[in-house]
């Protein structure tokens, strides 16, 4: 049954990177229980009407001609603190010779490619939470986020661990637009068009609208909340 829901996910440790949407993390999960992520090599390249639909238990609304899940952005409270970590990799090429017969060794490129050494920068955030305002089946969404333990960048190092998944019923959809003072806030990136009128708190960006959003077959002018 759909409904209107505050989904929150607590976290246990400190959150890497962005924020991902709802609606991206329950795609991801369902390919993955549907065996799609195994089934071939999925890229930019591939046609967008290559890659089937992923079914998820989200409503979906028609905003500016295109179909949009009822999922709003992330929302973030207030981080208690903020910092700047680096993700590191070197390869001992030095060391690692020794292990290796002389007559097997060659040269490796270090400079670029696969063994480039590196020391990126990562934005870190110290919160309690992330929560997303959604209309959807709630057991289903719960099923499928039971199996999500982790969100934003660089999980597989312990960022972003999720503690619980929690649910709280809402009176009105908040997904796509909130009202406020006669006016409608732009709760999630939407096409431009029609779907703009008598909205404000938003900005004009380029990008995706629904999932994948990195596929440039779902990319296009978009408004996202600000």
């Amino acid at each position: 049954m759909l409904k209107n829901w505050l989904v929150t996910a607590w976290l246990a440790s400190p959150l890497a990177g962005e924020p991902p949407t709802l609606d991206g993390i329950l795609a991801w999960e369902m390919a993955l229980r549907l065996g799609m992520k195994h089934s071939g090599k999925t890229g930019r390249w591939t046609p967008l009407e290559e890659i089937p639909d992923v079914p998820i238990p989200l409503a979906q609304r028609t905003v500016s001609g295109k179909d949009v899940y009822c999922c709003s952005s992330p929302i973030l409270p207030h981080p208690r603190a903020e910092w700047e970590d680096h993700t590191s990799k070197r390869f001992e090429s030095a060391k690692l010779a020794l292990a290796i017969a002389p007559e097997r060794r060659k040269l490796l490129l270090t400079a670029s490619g696969p063994y480039k050494s590196r020391f990126v920068p990562v934005r870190v955030r110290l919160v309690d939470r992330v929560c997303w305002f959604v209309r959807g089946d709630r057991q289903e969404t719960n099923k499928l986020l039971k199996r999500v333990l982790a969100i934003g960048q660089h999980r597989a190092i312990g960022y972003g661990l999720v503690h619980q998944w929690e649910f709280t019923e809402t009176e009105e959809d908040y997904s796509i637009y909130a009202p406020q003072k006669g006016k409608l806030v732009l709760m999630r990136p939407i096409p431009t068009g029609s779907g703009l009128d008598n909205v404000c708190g938003y900005r004009m960006s380029y990008g995706g609208y629904k999932p994948p959003y990195w596929h440039p077959g779902n990319q296009c002018e978009v408004a996202v909340p600000c």
